[in-house]
């Protein structure tokens, strides 16, 4: 009878608990704040002085101070974009002696449609005898803050970084001491700079130490990417690509702990109260995400070596150098060596010989070896498909996993801002570089020397392994149907969120306004070209290149 009794009674509480939470957002209303009556906002306007500078900085959600621009007195509040409703908290000033006063009830207005339109909700801060005019945005992406002493230009700077989920739950916003540095080859030339950021917190001793967070559903860490998107006018290839390559070619059945490639999320940034625009949140690809083995481990030192610029030296010359250190000729080598000599290079040079010196009897015996054979041809299938022109010579990373008794090259293609038919050229007037859609590109082969080798000289049958891999990648992820909401979802999130707008007004002078129409039958279109030829056709492929 009383485990009758007792289960009744969790019963009804549960219930009541799940009603609570239910009707929470009906009996709380949606966001709570003080809104004018009627005429008040006018008599504000007399009654109060203009303030000569801005007094207000601090607005609150839930007690959660929110990012702020200082040039327009404007705060930002991310929401869940796709949720119709309203959340539930409240808007207040951080200060007791500030009241804050909004002109209307925006909450009667569509959610989403006020986050699409970047609606500026006019609310009034007041204290003694002045007011300052203050507006809020809803965002629907994640923001990041970067509060520091020095200018956005320059080299390397340390700060505070702040962020804010669209999830306006709980942990939803947070803050770490901030190391950073500019990135990138030619992106650093762009007004718009990207960024390395690392996490910092303070110890129980006061010491500076390394905070591993996860931030807005990508791994946990402390190194992170900022990734400008400044010369794409579309805002998605980096992400489209991204996402393809992970559904795909990121993953090697004998390493499950390892990720070659990267993660990106869209993001909105703050620089010193100064709304900064639209970027990319990237993973980097370093030893974590490659579950590379160190120094001071057991087992041998794995190495990953970045092509950060086309090769500078023949391989030839490559192979009869004497000194070697973190760069070499257009390569890097990532991570942290306490020496580095040809023993360190070695992996990748073995596999530059192979690639470029050896006869065919050598390059079909060894390249199953010294190479992941189904990881190159994901690889030169993933490149003709995104037409990745800029990865042929550089943004790639080789990365060396031992098997014991030797290494093997494995591969993750990076930095794919240069895709779906955009291309790089001598800039005019002042700027550096010019990136333009050049439909060409379309009908061509984008010459990768490896995969192209491979094909060629069908290594372990990777004619039939090309042709039956985009057969399946054509029935999933690469069917017409699969990479047109791939598409579409992109551009509801850039478009819909308001930061593509945004973006756009930031940093006018940037590739902006992309025919998202042209873009989503373009690739269609190179979908039906790769179809013609890799159905038994790869031969006369071959013949074509891109120069």
């Amino acid at each position: 009878m009383r485990r009758r009794t007792a289960l009744v009674l969790n019963c009804i509480l549960l219930g009541a608990v799940l009603a609570f939470l239910f009707l929470k957002p009906i009996i709380c209303g949606p966001i709570r704040y003080e809104q004018a009556g009627s005429g008040e906002a006018e008599q504000i306007r007399k009654d109060y002085r203009r303030a000569e500078e801005p007094f207000f900085t601090e607005l609150a959600f839930s007690g959660e101070k929110l990012p702020f621009d200082r040039n327009t007195s404007t705060f930002y509040l991310p929401l869940d974009m796709e949720e119709e409703r309203w959340e539930t908290g409240e808007l207040s000033s951080l200060s007791g002696e500030i009241r804050l006063v909004f002109e209307d009830d925006f909450t009667k207005e569509s959610k989403q449609e006020a986050i699409r339109e970047g609606k500026a909700f006019r609310f009034y801060a007041l204290k003694g005898d002045v007011y300052q005019e203050c507006a809020l945005v809803v965002t629907g992406l994640p923001i990041l803050a970067i509060e520091t002493t020095e200018t956005a230009d320059t080299g390397a700077f340390g700060g505070m970084l702040y962020y804010w989920d669209a999830e306006s739950k709980r942990d939803w916003t947070g803050a770490n001491i901030l190391e950073a540095h500019i990135r990138g080859n030619t992106s650093r030339t762009y007004p718009k700079k990207g960024y390395k950021l690392t996490l910092k917190t303070q110890n129980k001793k006061g010491e500076v130490v390394s905070d591993k967070k996860s931030l807005f559903g990508l791994r946990t860490d402390d190194e992170w990417i900022l990734n400008a998107m400044y010369s794409d006018d579309s805002k998605l290839r980096d992400k489209l690509s991204v996402d393809l390559w992970n559904g795909f070619g990121s993953r090697v059945t004998e390493f499950p702990e390892a990720k070659f490639g990267t993660d990106l999320v869209y993001v909105e940034v703050f620089f010193n109260q100064e709304y900064w625009g639209l970027y990319g949140l990237m993973e980097p690809v370093d030893s974590r995400q490659l579950d590379l083995t160190r120094e001071g481990e057991p087992a041998p030192v794995e190495y990953s070596y970045k092509a950060v610029t086309p090769q500078e030296a023949s391989t030839e010359e490559l192979l009869a150098a004497s000194q070697f250190g973190e760069e070499l000729a257009g390569f890097e080598l990532k991570g942290s060596h306490s020496a580095i000599d040809r023993a360190s290079w070695e992996p990748l040079l073995t596999y530059l010989e192979l690639r470029d010196l050896a006869d065919d009897e050598t390059f079909v015996r060894e390249a199953p070896v010294l190479t992941d054979v189904n990881g190159a041809l994901n690889v030169w299938i993933y490149l003709q498909a995104v037409l990745g022109i800029d990865n042929r010579g550089k943004n790639m990373y080789y990365v060396a996993k031992s098997n014991a008794s030797s290494y093997r090259i494995y591969f993750a293609p990076w930095d794919m801002d240069i895709t779906w038919g955009d291309a790089l050229s001598e800039g005019t007037g002042d700027a550096i570089w010019d990136v333009d859609l050049n439909p060409n590109l379309y009908s061509e082969r984008i010459n990768w020397s490896l995969g192209d080798r491979l094909v060629e000289l069908d290594v372990d049958g990777s004619r039939d392994q090309v042709r039956e891999r985009w057969r399946k990648l054509r029935e999933g992820i690469l069917s017409d149907e699969s990479l047109s909401r791939s598409v579409e979802g992109l551009v509801h999130e850039l478009r819909d969120s308001g930061a593509l707008m945004r973006d756009a007004r930031r940093w006018p002078e940037s590739n902006q306004g992309a025919d998202y129409g042209l873009f989503h039958r373009m690739a269609l279109y190179r979908m039906h070209i790769l179809d013609f030829y890799f159905d038994g056709k790869l031969e006369a492929y071959l013949g074509l290149g891109y120069q």
